[in-house]
């Protein structure tokens, strides 16, 4: 049974959700405040988070970066009753999966959830199986080896997420061409992905900064206008 950690300060909607969730066969914890939503996130190592941004105490947005700077990885869904566009790009550049705007419908959310969920597993058995290409590539003074799903740069370790993981390996085995950003979201997101288009743009922000920014493999990453990326070959020259 999926287990899913809600940190939800109004308690009414809280209840709703919880209830909505444990219909569909969910294992549900709930907390209301943004520290009390973290150790309960550390504690009991959910499967999925929903996340409100406004919080006491420590607000969705700054939860949300110390879940990812910590290594937790499973799918985040934030919410709030604010449409603006920069709540959702900040949310998306720290990690966040999905966004729901207040108010919302009981049975989307649910849709949303089962669509996250199923997404994650989809992408670790991606990882998991056996591949056809070699175990370990090599480019760019980086190496990613698939058997132990670890990655270096210039000999160094370099802990990436699944989905950075995924998206570096995409880009490696297609060295020199264009990967479209509706590419990527299937191969990565998994194809009934119906979150923002930029979660690429933000997971690509994200897989820079890890490899380093002043690394050879950091900086052939190129984004290539109204298409998507591409792994530079003539950086390595």
């Amino acid at each position: 049974m999926p287990k899913i950690v809600i940190v939800e300060d109004a308690a009414d909607l809280s209840a709703l959700i919880q209830s909505e969730l444990q219909s569909l066969a969910y294992d549900v914890h709930t907390a209301s405040d943004g520290e009390s939503g973290l150790m309960l996130v550390q504690a009991e190592k959910p499967d999925l988070v929903i996340l409100d941004i406004m919080l006491p105490c420590l607000n969705g947005i700054e939860v949300l970066r110390r879940l990812r700077t910590g290594g937790f990885d499973a799918p985040i869904l934030m919410l709030s009753a604010r449409d603006a566009e920069a709540d959702r790009v900040a949310g998306l550049e720290l990690g966040a999966d999905d966004y729901v705007v207040k108010p919302f419908s009981l049975r989307e959310l649910g849709a949303r959830v089962a669509a996250l969920l199923r997404r994650h597993k989809g992408v670790a058995g991606q990882q998991s199986a056996p591949a056809a290409a070699p175990a370990a590539l090599r480019a760019l003074g980086c190496e990613l080896d698939e058997t132990s799903l670890s990655v270096k740069v210039d000999g160094q370790p370099c802990v990436l997420s699944q989905r950075e993981f995924a998206l570096l390996r995409l880009l490696m085995l297609s060295m020199g061409r264009v990967l479209t950003r509706e590419w990527l979201l299937e191969q990565v997101w998994g194809r009934d992905y119906n979150g923002e288009d930029r979660a690429v743009d933000a997971c690509v922000l994200r897989l820079r900064d890890r490899l380093g920014r002043a690394s050879r493999i950091s900086r052939a990453i190129e984004a290539v206008r109204g298409l998507g990326y591409r792994l530079n070959r003539e950086a390595d020259r």
